[in-house]
């Protein structure tokens, strides 16, 4: 990740009252980043970052979804996970 993308991801980071941020799985050819959290947060949906190329933003409440059920099968290794079953 290049310094332009860095910054605009810890600016997100930032707005989402989190301190630090961690890699996710890539998923549909982004780059993730999860925000991570110290203490409980009552935020709504997901919130997760993508990138791609030199760009960063916040993933919509239906990708954020789509991502995090990605993430928890790939964790928990329930299905064999591809990007062809995510409609994004």
């Amino acid at each position: 990740m290049n310094r332009t993308v860095r910054k605009q991801v810890k600016e997100l980071i930032h707005g989402m009252d989190a301190r630090i941020y961690r890699r996710g799985y890539d998923w549909n050819g982004y780059e993730v980043y999860e925000p991570v959290y110290f203490r409980r947060k009552c935020i709504g949906g997901p919130l997760v970052i993508f990138v791609k190329g030199d760009k960063a933003w916040l993933a919509s409440n239906e990708e954020g979804y789509a991502y995090i059920h990605y993430s928890i099968e790939k964790k928990e290794g329930t299905k064999k996970v591809s990007n062809e079953d995510n409609p994004w």
